[in-house]
């Protein structure tokens, strides 16, 4: 009875041991294929690269095949090389493969299978199933596109153009603002123009652009350095700080400043009558700068003009402006005549046209000090005091009368440069 039982033990672990190798040794021979998605990880105008998910065991090999048409009927491109007796002697053992000697800008179709290769001198081969294919491009050519330029702007954004590029279905734009190196890349689809926004007011930017080949899957292919664009303004903000003084009472010759924009090349400036619908005199400088005087007949009078200027960039060498600046109020001061009388100076002055009232000055020395006697609609006035004392006979005193002119909620004033002196009680 025991060796009965002894010979059905022996018979059953040996029927364990020869299942378990014939499941082993069937494993071995079965090769599963590549089922993941490929992913394609790099390319150039002639070249492309892809990857994929490693398959587990021994001698395990990858044919990778490449086509340009999905169906893989014509030509079509592998890895394998073989030996005089067609065996294959070589194919992948990494999960990634390239392919090279491909047209620039193109799109082709790669798969792949696995294979478990027993090696010299049989060269056997068990072969799994191929993949999915997917598709792959390379990058276009390297070569300018044709056309780029700025086309428009505002005060924070710009407009670029070009030629659409044979070979690409798609753009890369990258761009960075003049003074700094953090530069920012935008994807583009199959377009021709783009407007950059939220960009940095006054400032100027320099922008590359390359042709991309994108697959289905998302891949983008392009290369070499792109086509550059050197420092593209935004349109300059508005113009502030501006100011206008003439140079003396009886002068035509009137100095403007303002504050500058520093992308401008110039400036242009106009100049109305008060309440004038058409410009007295328009003018430009030549530069950024931030002063400028123009003499002009047409400035005569004593009257309240009206000043405005706007800062000129250029855009694909076509002058483009910002915004005009506010409107500044400034007229000539009015020439003043001094005589004494028993109740002190007597001040008085021509009207100037559009002002809302006048303001006295009085000081005891020519180039300071001087304090506000009164404000006054009149064109004459007495007055018998400067500061807190009264006026003193053979004494110089120094008078500045200035025209105010109220708009809206502003304030503006003559000029006030030039004084006027007496001796008190001749």
């Amino acid at each position: 009875m025991k060796k009965i039982w002894k010979s059905v033990r022996v018979c059953t672990i040996l029927f364990v041991c020869a299942l378990v190798l014939g499941i082993g040794m069937k494993t071995e021979a079965a090769v599963p294929g590549v089922t993941k998605v490929l992913e394609q990880i790099d390319a150039g105008p002639n070249s492309v690269e892809i990857s994929w998910d490693a398959v587990i065991g021994n001698n395990i090999q990858y044919k990778v095949e490449l086509c340009a048409d999905s169906t893989f009927t014509g030509d079509v491109m592998d890895n394998l090389e073989y030996n005089n007796k067609e065996q294959i002697i070589s194919a992948a053992t990494n999960p990634d493969e390239s392919f090279s000697g491909l047209s620039p800008g193109k799109k082709y179709y790669v798969r792949v299978t696995a294979f478990r290769n027993t090696g010299y001198p049989d060269y056997i081969c068990t072969w799994g199933y191929p993949s999915d294919e997917i598709e792959v491009v390379t990058a276009p050519a390297n070569s300018d596109i044709a056309n780029f330029k700025q086309t428009k702007a505002t005060e924070t954004s710009i407009t670029l153009s070009w030629k659409k590029y044979s070979g690409a279905n798609a753009y890369q734009l990258s761009y960075v603002k003049k003074g700094s190196s953090k530069k920012k890349t935008i994807p583009l689809k199959n377009v021709k123009s783009y407007t950059v926004e939220k960009l940095s007011k006054n400032a100027e930017y320099e922008f590359w652009l390359w042709p991309v080949k994108e697959s289905s899957s998302g891949f983008r292919a392009y290369n070499g350095n792109g086509s550059e664009l050197y420092w593209c303004p935004v349109l300059p903000s508005k113009v502030t700080g501006v100011a206008s003084t003439f140079e003396d009472p009886s002068s035509n010759v009137l100095n403007i400043k303002w504050n500058t924009r520093p992308t401008a090349v110039s400036y242009q400036y106009q100049i109305y009558l008060d309440g004038g619908k058409k410009a007295l005199l328009t003018g430009k400088t030549t530069k950024n700068v931030s002063k400028t005087k123009i003499n002009s007949d047409k400035l005569k009078g004593l009257r309240f003009l009206k000043i405005r200027l706007r800062a000129c960039v250029k855009v694909n060498e076509s002058s483009k402006y910002g915004a005009w600046s506010d409107w500044f109020y400034f007229s000539r001061q009015p020439k003043v005549k001094l005589a004494s009388t028993k109740n002190g100076m007597k001040v008085s002055w021509d009207k100037v046209n559009g002002a809302s009232n006048y303001s006295v000055y009085i000081s005891q020395n020519r180039s300071s000090g001087y304090k506000k006697v009164q404000s006054t609609t009149k064109t004459s006035t007495i007055v018998n005091k400067c500061g807190k004392s009264a006026l003193k006979s053979g004494k110089t005193y120094y008078f500045i009368v200035a025209a105010n002119k109220k708009v809206g909620k502003k304030n503006f004033q003559s000029t006030r440069n030039y004084c006027f002196w007496r001796i008190y009680g001749k």
